[in-house]
């Protein structure tokens, strides 16, 4: 015991000791409501499991420090031959008391350092730490993710992998991220980290079974239509999603790509993967069919400055759990719900136009403008309609203002501009980056842009007007341009995400 009074009972010692208690009692006060299920936002937790027994453990450091010091400076003033004062006896009772010293003060602090531990690896890994801990860089993913069908799904899972590998090389990742975060040196938005994304079967086929055969989906649409004082178009349709067929396991409809037929190959020319001049299909017999785009056929000298990758599940669904809205598809859905009153004239063109602005610097300015502008324009265009109908113009302001809260984030200039959704073709070209009939072989045959490889119209129209047909029905566009649908192009040559009026 003198000798534990020797060794604590110094400048070091005593400041060592002082740090591994505030370590303790800070874990324990920091640590014990989020033990009983009473969390309080992102840093207590750091404060409990982190940072706390990171300062305990610099006691323990410096505890050591000063024992070594105070042994060095003991051995340098014993007399000759007298053995170094730690010198550790194999038998007896000093050995006995030694032990006991050392499970008294040791065992407790170890159990004490995995306990904290575990718990720091664990919130870490929690969606918490990924999306409240750096605040405003990371809202716009936190945001998105709490609305999206994979809300009970952590940022971990997709983002960091099942593997000690995996782990220490997002986190080595993380600390990149934590530097430039600190720095103020972010990017604005944040970029996709498709380089450093955990592979598909190591993510999404933790959950959903790639060989289920799925067969066709029906999904329903409504879409209200400014030009038509919101008239309502209904467009119902059965999508081919296929899969591997359960009798026969040959793959069939949208699914085929899904390594069910032959591999598909490509390169993308940019950082958003929306350009591809290069694919490349690989038969089970291993012949390989090369498609070149007319537009930028990319050549083979050229071809290795660009990573080729193998289309999985992420390069169509590449906004599974962070999918920000486009104002017209946003409106739509809110209208329908009853959230906007599809009755006020021009309602989705005013709100479309308040949405898509960019004049916005900060989410705050950007809400008491919106919810401003609103109501000024029906105030002003529509004085007895804003007089007789102020409390549902007053709601649909507040509609728009959620819309916006939900999916615009002027600080990160996130929004559907910045990441575009590759489901589908209407404000992307998702498919037609590949099926657009423009990629071909050296014999000329193309990549089909056939719509009913992928969907059937099965309704469509206005109420009153509405036509169906199980067996399929070509597009109608809801305004008659007097040109044939074949030869307006593609969807984004007109539709941006928002109206102009």
């Amino acid at each position: 015991m003198r000798r534990i009074k020797g060794i604590l009972l110094n400048p070091l010692g005593l400041s060592g000791l002082g740090l591994l208690v505030s370590g303790i009692v800070g874990s324990i006060l920091f640590g014990l409501p989020e033990i009983h299920g009473t969390p309080n936002g992102p840093f207590r937790p750091l404060l409990a499991w982190v940072l706390m027994p990171v300062v305990g453990w610099l006691g323990v450091f410096l505890i050591f420090l000063g024992a070594v010091r105070k042994q060095r400076r003991r051995n340098r003033e014993a007399p000759e031959g007298q053995p170094p004062y730690f010198a550790i006896p194999l038998s007896g009772w000093r050995f006995v008391r030694g032990l006991v010293v050392a499970i008294v003060f040791t065992f407790p602090l170890l159990a004490w350092g995995a306990f904290t531990g575990y718990h720091a690896y664990e919130h870490t890994e929690s969606t918490l730490f990924c999306g409240s801990t750096c605040h405003a860089a990371m809202k716009p993913e936190q945001v998105t993710h709490a609305i999206s069908p994979h809300a009970s799904v952590s940022c971990a899972q997709c983002h960091v992998g099942r593997t000690p590998q995996e782990y220490v090389e997002a986190k080595l990742f993380g600390l990149t991220e934590l530097a430039s975060l600190v720095s103020n040196r972010y990017p604005r938005p944040i970029k996709v980290p498709i380089q450093v994304m955990v592979p598909v079967r190591a993510s999404c086929t933790g959950c959903h079974w790639e060989q289920q055969y799925w067969g066709r989906l029906h999904r329903d649409y409504s879409h209200y239509i400014a030009a038509n004082d919101n008239q309502e178009w209904t467009l119902k349709m059965n999508v081919r999603v296929g899969g591997s067929y359960r009798f026969g396991g040959e793959g069939e409809g949208i699914h085929w790509h899904m390594k069910l037929g032959p591999k598909v190959l490509y390169v993308a020319t940019d950082e958003k993967l929306q350009v591809i001049p290069w694919i490349k299909m690989v038969e089970e017999d291993g012949e390989e069919i090369v498609f070149r785009s007319r537009d930028d056929p990319l050549p083979d000298e050229e071809l290795a400055q660009y990573q080729v990758r193998e289309m999985d599940c992420v390069d169509c669904h590449n906004r599974p759990a962070h999918r920000f809205l486009a104002p017209i598809i946003a409106i739509d859905d809110a209208m329908r719900r009853g959230l906007i009153d599809r009755s006020l004239p021009d309602v989705k063109a005013v709100a479309s136009q308040l949405l898509a602005s960019t004049d916005y610097e900060t989410e705050q300015q950007a809400v008491e403008l919106i919810e401003a502008g609103f109501k000024e324009y029906y105030e002003t265009e529509h004085p007895e309609l804003f007089a007789a109908n102020g409390g549902s113009i007053e709601r649909s302001a507040a509609g728009v203002v959620r819309l916006y809260r939900q999916n615009f984030f002027p600080e990160m200039k996130a929004d559907w501009r910045a990441y575009p959704d590759n489901i589908g073709h209407f404000l992307s070209d998702g498919c037609f980056r590949c099926h657009d009939g423009n990629h071909v072989t050296e014999e000329g045959v193309a990549i089909s842009a056939d719509c009913s490889l992928c969907h059937e119209i099965v309704m469509q129209g206005p109420p009153g007007e509405i036509e169906t047909n199980p067996e399929g029905l070509p597009f109608r566009h809801p305004i008659d341009f007097g040109v044939a649908i074949e030869e307006m192009g593609r969807c984004t040559e007109c539709h941006n995400g928002a109206l102009d009026y």
